[in-house]
């Protein structure tokens, strides 16, 4: 374990490019991620129904009106049912309406998301996909001005120093410019062949919601040799919804898609919101 390199119990082995270890190296074990597929919406079309009508009478006063209405069903009271069961219909209705309709919109909007443009350095030529096809390992290339499409550790850049510069508004509220780091043994892979040619793997911590911290490091295979170990920590994770400024281009391996990285697992719980007396 390299100096200053923190212990962590619990790891996941990226393969860069899904190239397997030469042999002689540690086993290769493939492993399965989640596809970079963003999901903020809370329903679906078959659930809708039976999961919003349980939030609604989650609340005290919804499961009060129902309650008096049942029993001026059952029993015989000198008011009619209707006096009650009419109006919590329509509060439960347009309620209903309304998140539905909200729900909707966020499905538009992880629609557009996961559809968005997305190049891949495969076979030594940058190849254009879509966002929700990314998977742990692919080789990534970010333009100037584009946002990241899932957790990335930074392989190299267009500048020679191997750095690039990052706001991270979306994330942390932080309008600077943040300064991010390739390791120094891969800063020379500079073209979509080079990089492609790059024989490593890294091996981190399994996701946490923590912004700013990382843990890992990468093993880089060169010829025969023992492969050379670099720590890697939050200075060298690019996060997703972060944005490439000041950089003409860089390269980088996704290592948290979809759900699991860092910006989804800092999702607001999406239960209703209930004041302190409901709860």
């Amino acid at each position: 374990m390299c100096m200053g390199e923190e212990i962590w119990l619990d790891s996941r082995t990226v393969y860069i490019g899904h190239k397997e270890p030469p042999p002689g190296a540690e086993a290769y074990i493939p492993q399965r991620y989640p596809d970079n597929r963003i999901v903020s919406s809370k329903y679906t079309s078959w659930n809708f129904i039976p999961k919003n009508l349980f939030e609604q009478f989650r609340r005290i006063a919804n499961f009060y009106f129902l309650a008096i209405f049942l029993v001026q069903l059952i029993i015989d009271t000198p008011t009619s049912p209707v006096t009650s069961g009419l109006p919590l219909f329509f509060v439960i209705t347009v309620t209903a309406i309304k998140q539905g309709y909200e729900d909707w919109l966020r499905h538009k909007a992880d629609c557009s998301i996961n559809e968005c443009p997305v190049d891949v350095v495969q076979q030594g030529k940058v190849v254009r996909t879509q966002s929700h096809k990314l998977r742990v390992g692919d080789i990534v290339m970010v333009r100037e001005d584009e946002t990241f499409p899932c957790d990335l550790i930074l392989l190299s850049s267009s500048r020679h120093d191997g750095t690039c510069y990052v706001t991270t508004a979306s994330l942390d509220g932080e309008s600077s410019h943040k300064t991010y780091y390739a390791v120094q043994d891969t800063v020379a892979f500079r073209t979509e062949r080079e990089v492609d040619s790059l024989h490593a793997t890294i091996e981190c911590e399994q996701p946490q919601p923590d912004l700013y911290k990382f843990v890992g490091r990468i093993n880089i295979y060169k010829d025969r040799e023992e492969p050379l170990a670099r720590p890697l920590g939050a200075e060298n994770l690019l996060l997703r919804g972060a944005t490439l400024k000041n950089t003409q281009h860089i390269y980088a391996v996704a290592v948290y898609t979809g759900m699991e990285t860092k910006m989804a697992l800092n999702y607001q719980s999406k239960s209703q919101k209930r004041s302190a007396v409901e709860k």
